[in-house]
């Protein structure tokens, strides 16, 4: 037996235990640090669960992927089935989630302004000439059926705009969806989640 500095007496049984839960937890502090270092380094949810595993690590904080994060994936997604580069797009998900992106094409009737494509959780997406922030766009067509089509859906109806068929200009009626669901519509359509902005 050993005399501790409280005057109470430890067996090395009892000693060794209390070393062996010490050093389990210092381990399990250690492996969640490494985690929390991983999920900031990984570049999307796949890239995560591959690091995570290789280091037989577990996810620290299992977190849902949010609207805002399925949304950039999707717009990146459409964006590079219509050929527009990345800096020419942007979203956002405030009291409505929409996306933005910037096509190199222009109206016949308006040379001198931009067409743009623009997503909208309550309308989907449309294309219209770009105006200045003052004046509301002009809406040339929206894309008819589901709020989140198939990038290669968006792609053939940009094609259809640009050549002035395929649209129609009746704005569609859609019944509101919750967020979540719209999540996992952009989910299944863009399954690659990358870093929120």
């Amino acid at each position: 037996m050993t005399l501790t500095q409280h005057g109470t007496t430890h067996h090395p049984r009892a000693q060794f235990a209390e070393s062996r839960v010490r050093a389990e937890r210092e381990l399990n502090d250690q492996r969640k640090r490494a985690a929390r270092t991983v999920v900031g380094q990984a570049r999307d949810r796949t890239d995560l669960t591959s690091l995570l595993s290789m280091l037989g690590l577990e996810d620290p904080a299992p977190r849902p992927v949010t609207l805002s994060g399925r949304l950039a994936s999707y717009v990146h997604q459409v964006a590079a089935a219509i050929g527009v580069p990345v800096e020419a797009t942007g979203f956002e998900v405030t009291d409505t989630a929409t996306a933005y992106l910037g096509l190199d094409q222009r109206w016949p009737t308006s040379p001198d302004r931009d067409l743009m494509l623009v997503w909208d959780e309550r309308l989907g997406w449309y294309v219209a000439v770009e105006t200045p922030p003052a004046e509301a766009p002009v809406i040339l067509g929206y894309l008819e059926g589901d709020t989140v089509p198939t990038p290669a859906q968006v792609a053939r109806f940009v094609s259809g705009a640009a050549a002035g068929e395929g649209m129609t200009r009746i704005r569609p009626v859609l019944a509101p969806v919750e967020r979540a669901e719209l999540a996992e519509r952009m989910a299944a359509v863009s399954p690659t989640v990358p870093a929120t902005r």
